[in-house]
């Protein structure tokens, strides 16, 4: 019978908060909000050709519904990946900065010993 061992965790908390904030899935309320922000975006031109040319939308109700749904999906797709490619730029920028401050404070500490 082999015994299994307890593994300690490999991250701490706050790296596992920081690899999740910068990786590629997003979380169920940001996707949600893609989704719903895709819609209105897809839906509405269809909307405004409805009412403003006042055309029948029976004949073509299937159609209109499968367009908007494909279009809401692949918006909804470009949504994240542009959050993630904001959220490696605003990481780069960060980074310089923190490598600037950790330098200035250990050249301070060079000189005060």
């Amino acid at each position: 019978m082999v015994k299994k061992e307890k593994f300690e965790p490999l991250f701490t908390k706050e790296e596992e908060q920081l690899l999740s904030d910068f990786s590629r899935n997003v979380s169920t309320k940001s996707s949600a909000l893609f989704y719903g922000s895709a819609f209105m975006v897809s839906a509405l031109p269809i909307w405004l050709y409805w009412r403003i040319h006042m055309i029948e939308m029976l004949p073509a109700l299937v159609w209109f519904i499968l367009v908007t749904l494909g279009s809401t999906y692949l918006i909804s797709f470009a949504y994240k990946n542009t959050k993630f490619i904001l959220k490696h730029k605003i990481a780069i920028k960060r980074e310089e900065a923190v490598t600037r401050e950790i330098t200035r404070k250990y050249a301070d500490d060079k000189k005060n010993q």
